[in-house]
């Protein structure tokens, strides 16, 4: 499916969520059936209000690269923020090797919440060091890493950066949720995401060492043809970046997540 496929797709239901930011409860929310997750939404916007008594709006960044984890981050807290006026800051290190159709979700999301995005080139943690120069008040950083990810293991919700990295504190309010819990709220709430999601990519990094995830391939029979299926249908969360070739991803992921 090609993306202008793909946003024809989603546009209606893109234009019919238009919102505010003020806060929208959990009970209002979409079609989340499934008492498990409305259970770590809850824990996600506490750990959220929590954050509002330790820090101002211009306090917290959120680290945003158009994945599907920190697309689920985004929303949630366009939901939560009570001040409609003030731009949520966001950074974003540029891919030196980037999908074009990744590029493209980063741009349509910035007319879709009100986000100011600032972007970096060259390693995170210099990128890291950038912001806190431009942005001296900067405290803390919304991250959308899971404890599945490399690295994340033994995070807590709210974690000092640590090693030499700039003074920051690191929330991860999404640090229990699973993979398909990721997909759920996505799926429930009818958000864009970026098309390369319904091609057969389950996790997204650098494009020349990222491929079409295996785990994904079947034989469709209306086709009579093997057919990528999209990622929300991978079945064993385990193989989620079962088409990641890069063998720096672990070291880097690990790196990104323990000092982002």
């Amino acid at each position: 499916m090609s993306l202008l496929q793909h946003c024809s797709r989603i546009w209606p239901s893109v234009m019919a969520l238009q919102r505010c930011c003020h806060t929208i409860p959990t009970h209002n929310l979409k079609n989340i059936d499934e008492a498990p997750l409305r259970q770590k939404l809850r824990e996600t916007e506490a750990i959220l209000k929590h954050a509002t008594t330790l820090y101002r709006p211009d306090e917290v960044m959120l680290c945003f690269n158009g994945g599907k984890d920190c697309t689920v981050l985004l929303d949630v807290l366009s939901r939560q923020r009570n001040d409609a006026t003030l731009p949520l800051h966001a950074m974003c290190v540029n891919s030196h090797d980037p999908f074009e159709e990744m590029e493209q979700f980063i741009d349509t999301s910035l007319q879709r919440y009100p986000i100011k995005l600032h972007r970096y080139n060259g390693a995170l943690k210099l990128a890291v060091e950038q912001v806190i120069v431009e942005h001296p008040q900067v405290r803390a950083m919304f991250l959308g890493c899971r404890r599945s990810d490399p690295g994340c293991a033994e995070l807590s919700s709210m974690t000092p950066c640590d090693n030499g990295w700039p003074s920051l504190m690191r929330i991860f309010p999404l640090l229990d949720w699973s993979y398909h819990d990721i997909w759920s709220y996505l799926r429930s709430q009818k958000l864009a995401y970026c098309s390369l999601y319904d091609q057969g990519y389950t996790s997204l990094g650098e494009r020349s060492s990222t491929r079409l995830n295996p785990s994904l391939l079947a034989y469709d029979e209306q086709l009579g043809k093997l057919i990528y299926r999209p990622a929300y249908e991978l079945k064993d969360d385990t193989l989620e970046r079962a088409n990641r070739e890069d063998t720096q991803l672990v070291n880097r992921t690990r790196q990104h997540h323990q000092n982002p």
